[in-house]
């Protein structure tokens, strides 16, 4: 019984394996993370390739994008702002590497949050995939593969498919790469600042409400992942506001931004305390 190969098949592979002759040998070198863009560009469309180091902190190690993305400071997002990001939140809890769509990500409400308002929709990003990859020692590596709202460039079903499919591979090729210079434990103690913010203002469940307010959860998700009602929920938000003297999501992120950024280095308690 014959067996044939697909042209495209046989196409894709000779792509991988031209790229792959390139990219191996500069393990360990200045050009690595370049090249293993090229890789991915090979294979799908994106508007913005991004690669983002979380060791001691968050690192931005190179992006590539086209005129579909927009300039946009990263000052916020390194000061505390990545503690929102969809993708910093699935890496607290994952144990080894692994490819994300957003949609798989985001709560429901996170297109009305701030984070996305500020940092995604000023830079006319719409949607986003990557690859969250999980190091031993526990920092990551996350790379980001973005569209813009312009743009065309939209993954088919099949194109998704493909990049999950690369996952063992480019989880090899980083751990190579970043696996031997790694030699801080990621400082995760800003979680500790989003788990504490406000408490020292705010009760136990009005607290719990503005975290995942400021993480994109609608009330009615809010609701269900605390067993109250969503007026409840309503009630604990319009409480915490009249506390925290604000009126409105974007001042809560505002007034969370503003607590962290004032901190060098953030020991413990409530971010709030001595703000006001």
């Amino acid at each position: 019984m014959s067996r044939t190969i697909h042209p495209t098949a046989l196409a894709m592979i000779a792509r991988l394996s031209k790229r792959l002759t390139q990219l191996v040998p500069q393990i360990g070198s200045d050009d690595f993370p370049h090249l293993l863009i090229e890789v991915i560009k090979q294979f799908v469309p994106a508007d913005e390739i991004t690669l983002i180091l979380f060791e001691d902190k968050p690192e931005f190690l190179v992006s590539e994008k086209t005129e579909k993305i927009g300039n946009q400071s990263i000052d916020m997002y390194l000061a505390g702002a990545y503690l929102l990001d969809p993708f910093y939140r699935a890496s607290v809890e994952l144990k080894q590497s692994q490819f994300f769509t957003y949609g798989e990500l985001v709560p429901d409400g996170f297109r009305q949050s701030e984070f996305y308002k500020q940092y995604l929709v000023k830079i006319g990003l719409e949607d986003e995939c990557g690859y969250l990859i999980i190091f031993p020692g526990g920092q990551f590596l996350h790379l980001s593969i973005g569209h813009g709202v312009s743009s065309t460039a939209r993954l088919s079903r099949s194109e998704r498919q493909l990049l999950e499919t690369l996952t063992p591979l480019i989880d090899m090729l980083c751990q190579q790469h970043w696996g031997d210079q790694l030699s801080k434990p990621l400082n995760r103690q800003l979680d500790q600042a989003l788990a504490n913010f406000g408490s020292s203002k705010l009760t136990e469940r009005e607290c719990a409400v503005i975290r995942l307010v400021l993480q994109g959860y609608s009330p009615a998700s809010i609701a269900d992942k605390l067993f109250i009602s969503p007026g409840t929920v309503r009630v604990h938000l319009r409480n915490s506001y009249r506390k925290l003297d604000i009126g409105s999501q974007v001042d809560l992120h505002n007034l969370f931004m503003g607590a962290l950024m004032r901190f060098e280095q953030y020991e413990g308690g409530d971010p709030l305390e001595g703000f006001f």
